[in-house]
């Protein structure tokens, strides 16, 4: 209504309306400058905010993420309200939405509708709005810096809702080309192997994840050594450590892998937090997720990734792991903190 109004004004003055017809707080079109994610966020904040909480709720229901169907519909419902009540309908479809809102609640909480009825409702709502929230990642895509991919690639390898999904591999293949994200998505592998076996008290492959780290061969280099005396090296670094692991009770085990674990964690998240961003740029472009995935990667690519081996692989968390105070076991075991 902005706009129309300026319009008129211009055409009733006589001025020029190239030079004004455009909506209060939009950015010039003559503006280089390139709008960011955190730009379109400071202006609309609660919208961007409800959009966010309601597509977590649609990958949670994609990928089964909760505990309990009664609860998450409830979730369901109320970040499908907040989207709906800050989006651009807001206020000319609110007979039609609330009422829609009001068969939805009746629906979820109805106690004799089996739950496979009330997950026919919630993916057909999802099915009803995939449009719109394909159009609003084509929009927030260009908005995207390669700050934002490299953070999108993070939650890609390690959030439960993402990476599982089928595009994900085709990620890690993309990622892989450059050598400093391959062996960060070997290690990210390796730390959630690492992870498991600590929760269940199992050290039985503490040799076997030894070996599994990767290893640059041209540091090797640097001291001079040639391609077989690298290898030899290696193999014996190898070997050693196995036969020390073999012959550490299962105590002294557990805490040689939580040790490791913590090491290891702390050195990939630096050196995944230095590698080239501009490649993880091109790799979304060239794995090309669904616009859902996409989406939900993107509107949480400003708050912070989840770093490789973040699922509980920290210093902190390890040590609690161990049964030893997480404040005193820092300088102890080496754990950075």
């Amino acid at each position: 209504m902005k706009v129309a109004k300026d319009k008129d004004k211009n055409i009733n003055t006589g001025k020029n309306s190239k030079t004004s017809n455009k909506a209060e707080g939009q950015p010039s079109q003559n503006n280089t400058s390139k709008q960011t994610l955190d730009d379109l966020i400071k202006e609309n904040g609660d919208y961007y905010n409800a959009l966010n909480s309601f597509v977590k709720t649609i990958k949670q229901f994609e990928t089964n993420q909760y505990n309990n169907f009664s609860d998450f519909g409830r979730n369901f419902l109320a970040s499908f309200n907040a989207y709906l009540n800050n989006s651009a309908i807001k206020d000319e479809e609110k007979k039609r939405n609330h009422s829609y809102i009001a068969a939805l609640e009746a629906g979820l909480n109805n106690a004799s509708v089996e739950t496979s009825k009330k997950k026919e409702y919630i993916q057909s709502t999802i099915n009803q709005f995939t449009p719109a929230l394909s159009a609003e990642y084509n929009k927030i895509k260009s908005t995207l810096t390669p700050e934002h991919y490299h953070n999108m690639a993070q939650r890609s390898l390690n959030d439960p809702m993402i990476m599982l999904n089928p595009f994900t591999n085709n990620l890690k293949q993309e990622l892989s080309k450059n050598n400093a994200y391959g062996n960060s998505i070997k290690t990210n592998e390796l730390l959630k192997d690492m992870e498991n076996d600590l929760k269940n008290n199992e050290f039985s492959k503490l040799a076997d994840y030894f070996q599994r780290i990767p290893y640059n061969r041209d540091a090797y280099k640097k001291l001079d050594l040639n391609d077989q005396q690298i290898d030899t090296l290696i193999s014996s670094m190898d070997k050693t450590f196995r036969d020390i692991s073999e012959d550490l009770k299962q105590d002294d085990k557990k805490r040689l892998m939580g040790t490791m674990a913590s090491i290891i964690s702390n050195e990939n998240n630096t050196q995944f937090s230095d590698s080239d961003k501009k490649h993880a740029a091109n790799s979304f472009s060239n794995a090309n997720p669904d616009p859902m995935t996409g989406l939900y990667l993107a509107l949480n690519s400003s708050r912070g990734a989840i770093n490789p081996g973040s699922n509980g692989m920290n210093a902190e968390n390890i040590a609690k792991m161990l049964g030893v105070n997480p404040y005193s076991a820092g300088p102890d075991m080496g754990l950075g903190y």
